[in-house]
């Protein structure tokens, strides 16, 4: 018996080791991601994970607020991506401080507090400000102040186990003072200047708060909603304006408001692999004082979800209704400049428009996961809207709504180490009022035509050893203009009275005759490295060169002044960045720009400052 069961023992061992051999045990650890600040540098918006492809999603940031970007800068939907739309805070106190030559300063401070990682509080203050002259094409010196500023208080609160409420309420000021370049030859022609000088601020001034209360749609097992409600108010102020408006005398000081209020609703579920989502916003906005802007967009977008781990897609169509009066148009309103008018009646359209919408990605944990994306809305030519794409618009403009369509299909992917990430992509846009830059004196008083533009772009970031990264995003453009911008009407004649005749027009713009009104391509390039006591950087932007339209009215005269082609020389943008930590806490920094000193234009004929640099300290608490 006791042999048996030695016997049976070794049996037992041998089969259990033969087993063994031919087992391939899979142990797979899963752990659920929370974004955390490993840098607690400032956002003013929750972070974006691209994370449709890479297995290990990343939340880094650098403070840069509030950069300058051009007008013509196109960047369309982000390639396959999803949100966080709500984050944890951690708490802590940030602050940046600097100043540099030629005269300038910048600081940020914000202050975060999360209790509980469901509520939380802070305050958000940004500040920037440059204090130089520019010169202008003949050399000549013009103030070319500029400071904006910002301040915003937010709070997040939760509401029973899954949803939260929350609130903003921002303000913000900007000041400006125009010095736009003006061709050579008006300068030496005795124009009527006195708008670029510096007694001739221009000032806007904004409010408005957000409340918002539900889900934040990251687990849609169960029914998530979401409403919120907000509401503001913009105002642009201009002393010794030395533009005419077309329905009244010259005016010599303008006053405009706008007042905004908006609503959105969202719900959302999925039903095992299949889901549906909906969507419904209603916004409306009416001038005030001097403008009488009025414009409403009543949104719905219901929307098909499929999601079963490696295909997620998303599909729908957005029901966009408007009704909108606008001021003023380019155009039209040149035309009866043109024609002696002596008054003009704004656009006015209406119309119910229907955008598709698409989200297709496939992704099984590959370098290579395709992308199909296609979207599209109305875009609102409010004065406050313009003014974010160009500060130094006429505060007599705005104009009715756009329709853009787009559509983008590519690739995008990532290794496992996250050494390497990358998307490319072509896409193509439809725009049926694309805004064109044209000058009337120093204010940008862009036209609008048709734009179907075609885009192959890619954007690649590099990790090859650690605390290195390159990152390199490229695009490029073929712009198709329509024909209606090339039939503009324009003086360029007089009697022998010195009286206009305005039986005799001129085509003055022919776009398509080989002017290029915008950028065929962009590419920035940055390069940095970061250590345990200091970080160095170097940034490289180009842009293509573009032609701008001016007109320059004579001395006096109403409707009678020349037009001028000035070219936009091509961007070519050279900066560098340090930073040292003094202390644990403590941090100086330093950035240099421009050091091409090259004379390019960040807004149509308003010319950057040559090199300049600033420098500065950062504390966290």
């Amino acid at each position: 018996m006791k042999r048996f069961f030695s016997i049976f023992t070794l049996l037992l061992l041998t089969a259990n080791v033969a087993v063994a051999q031919n087992i391939d045990k899979e142990v797979v650890v899963t752990k659920e991601y929370t974004p955390t600040l490993d840098t607690p540098d400032k956002l003013t918006i929750a972070p974006r994970m691209d994370d449709t492809v890479a297995l290990r999603p990343e939340v880094k940031y650098s403070i840069t607020p509030m950069q300058w970007a051009t007008t013509f800068e196109q960047r369309p939907i982000a390639a396959a991506n999803t949100y966080v739309w709500n984050y944890h805070r951690q708490p802590m106190l940030y602050v940046k401080a600097g100043a540099g030559y030629p005269l300038n300063s910048t600081a940020d401070i914000v202050f975060s507090h999360t209790n509980n990682a469901r509520n939380s509080f802070g305050i958000d203050l940004t500040h920037r400000g440059q204090w130089c002259d520019v010169k202008d094409l003949v050399g000549a010196k013009h103030n070319a102040n500029y400071s904006d500023s910002r301040v915003k208080l937010f709070g997040e609160l939760g509401v029973g186990k899954r949803m939260k409420a929350g609130v903003e309420i921002s303000a913000d000021h900007d000041l400006r003072y125009y010095y736009g370049d003006l061709d050579p030859q008006a300068l030496a022609m005795s124009m009527t200047l006195s708008g670029l000088n510096a007694t001739n601020p221009l000032n806007g001034f904004g409010a408005g708060g957000r409340v918002w209360i539900g889900d934040d749609f990251s687990d849609l097992s169960h029914l998530n909603f979401r409403v919120a409600v907000d509401g503001g108010y913009y105002g642009a102020k201009v002393k010794e304006m030395f533009v005419k408006r077309l329905d009244a005398g010259e005016v010599s000081n303008f006053d405009a408001g706008l007042v905004r209020v908006g609503a959105r609703a969202e719900m959302a579920k999925m039903f095992s692999q299949h889901g549906a989502r909906l969507i419904v916003g209603y916004n409306y906005k009416s001038g005030t004082q001097q403008s009488d802007y009025r414009n409403s967009i009543l949104s719905v977008a219901p929307r098909y979800i499929f999601n079963n781990g490696a295909l997620r897609a998303e599909a729908g169509v957005t029901v966009e209704v408007d009704r909108c009066t606008s001021n003023v148009a380019t155009n039209s309103a040149l035309e009866h400049y043109a024609m002696g008018n002596s008054s003009y009646t704004g656009e006015q359209t209406k119309g119910v428009h229907i955008f598709p919408y698409l989200r297709l990605s496939y992704n099984e944990g590959g370098l290579f996961s395709p992308f199909v994306e296609a979207d599209g809305g109305l875009q609102s030519y409010d004065q406050q809207s313009l003014a974010e794409l160009n500060p130094y618009i006429a505060p007599v403009y705005d104009a009715a709504n756009a329709s853009i369509y787009s559509v983008r299909l590519g690739l995008i992917g990532a290794t496992r180490s996250n050494a390497l990430s990358y998307s490319v992509w072509a896409g193509a846009e439809i725009n049926n009022r694309a805004l064109y830059p044209f000058m009337l004196n120093a204010y940008y008083f862009p036209m609008m035509d048709k734009l179907v533009r075609i885009d192959i772009a890619g954007e690649l970031t590099l990790r090859p050893v650690r605390g290195l990264e390159v990152a390199l995003d490229a695009r490029y453009h073929i712009n198709k203009i329509g024909t209606k911008i090339d039939q503009f009407v324009g003086i360029v004649e007089e009697d022998v009275v010195g009286e206009p005749l305005l039986s005799k027009y001129q085509n003055l713009t022919d776009y398509n005759g080989g002017r290029r009104p915008l950028p065929a391509f962009d590419v920035d390039l940055k390069v940095r490295y970061t250590g345990a006591k200091f970080m160095v950087g170097a940034k490289f932007g180009a842009a293509g060169a573009f032609d701008c339209l001016q007109l320059v009215p004579f001395a006096g005269a109403e409707k009678l002044g020349y037009f001028y082609e000035l070219e936009c020389p091509a961007r070519l943008d050279l900066g560098i960045e340090a930073e040292y930590k003094v202390a644990k806490r403590l941090s100086i920094w330093v950035e240099a720009n421009n050091l091409l000193n090259r004379r390019y234009y960040i807004y149509p004929l308003y010319p950057s400052v040559g090199i300049n640099c600033t420098a500065g300290v950062k504390l966290v608490f």
